[in-house]
């Protein structure tokens, strides 16, 4: 699964609002002399808050000098996504977001996103641009659509 059903956005997101409360301050980010100091992570977890595919946001490494000298296991996606899962970070992920994001939704994308890193795969894994990985867990997303369904049962 690469990119999320908006009903399962909205699970992650909790409040309605919220979604247009993250691109218009994401946008003021962009926009603004803070873009300098958003880091990789940050852009995982706006692109994954949003519900589209974060791994477009990172380059293969097809050099393969380059690979054979590591940058496969330096490579900033595997960084970003351990930052992402890391109680350790959570400031850190959270700062640029604060009054938007919460811990909570936080705690809701860890969930779905892929635990990736570089000594799980081979350099080769990633042959022709394709990732070995969704970019979210199936099941993950599965059981957050299914919990929804049985909620708008009983409201109906």
């Amino acid at each position: 699964m690469n990119t999320l059903p908006r009903a399962v956005v909205a699970q992650i997101l909790i409040d309605p609002q919220t979604y247009t409360s993250l691109r218009h301050h994401w946008a003021g980010l962009m926009n603004s002399e803070r873009r300098h100091e958003l880091t990789a992570v940050h852009h995982l977890l706006y692109l994954a808050l949003c519900g589209k595919d974060w791994r477009k946001g990172f380059t293969l490494a097809t050099n393969q000098r380059k690979l054979a000298n590591g940058a496969y296991e330096g490579w900033e996606m595997f960084r970003a996504l351990a930052r992402l899962h890391s109680p350790f970070h959570e400031a850190f992920v959270l700062a640029p977001f604060v009054g938007v994001v919460t811990s909570e939704m936080l705690q809701n994308l860890r969930m779905i996103l892929p635990k990736a890193g570089a000594h799980q795969y081979k350099a080769a894994d990633f042959a022709d641009g394709a990732y070995p990985f969704a970019a979210y867990l199936p099941e993950q997303v599965l059981a957050i659509e299914a919990k929804e369904a049985i909620h708008d049962e009983r409201l109906a």
